[in-house]
């Protein structure tokens, strides 16, 4: 499939939360998860009601306990995460790409991310995890595939590589 811009991914159902968070830290999760896509009542004027109802269910799914009212802002960067998966949920992502998600996560939020990775993984969202921390790899992935210089290298189950070849073929070299 060719997209011609992220509009046409996301119509197919495929969302990425990236290194850099998409946050608009002086509004509200609700704000946040319908910018761009507010709900509206039968007069035109935004459903807040339904909208903050959707958010909290959401949040609820992944185990978050956080009030849709809360400003962004005022959350961690690992609550702010959540919020961006959230709006991938909502939006019925079928894929979601998470591109280097622990980078700016601290030990406890990190674990956090991972549970809520094994959640979704478990109610059936497929999930690309790009990272370059191996021990993640090996932790969360049911395969591995390493890309040098934009070229596919390798694709394997991860059971059936080591920490050891897959920085070789990271690097380009033959294990001894």
């Amino acid at each position: 499939i060719s997209f011609k811009g992220p509009a046409d991914a996301k119509k197919e159902g495929i969302a990425c939360v990236y290194q850099e968070l998409n946050i608009v830290k002086d509004l509200s999760i609700t704000d946040n998860m319908f910018l761009g896509n507010y709900l509206k009542g039968k007069a035109g004027f935004l459903d807040y009601r339904s909208m903050n109802q959707k958010t909290k269910s959401i949040l609820e799914s992944m185990n978050q306990n956080i009030d849709p009212l809360e400003i962004c802002g005022n959350l961690g960067m690992g609550q702010q995460q959540m919020v961006e998966i959230g709006k991938s949920i909502l939006w019925n992502a079928q894929v979601l790409i998470l591109d280097e998600p622990t980078s700016s996560l601290g030990e406890k939020e990190a674990a956090e991310l991972f549970r809520t990775v094994r959640l979704l993984k478990e109610k059936g969202l497929a999930i690309l995890f790009v990272s370059h921390k191996l021990e993640e790899v090996f932790e969360l992935c049911d395969e591995v595939t390493v890309m040098r210089d934009g070229k596919h290298i390798i694709t394997a189950p991860s059971s059936q590589v080591t920490k050891d070849s897959l920085i070789a073929h990271m690097v380009g070299r033959k294990l001894e």
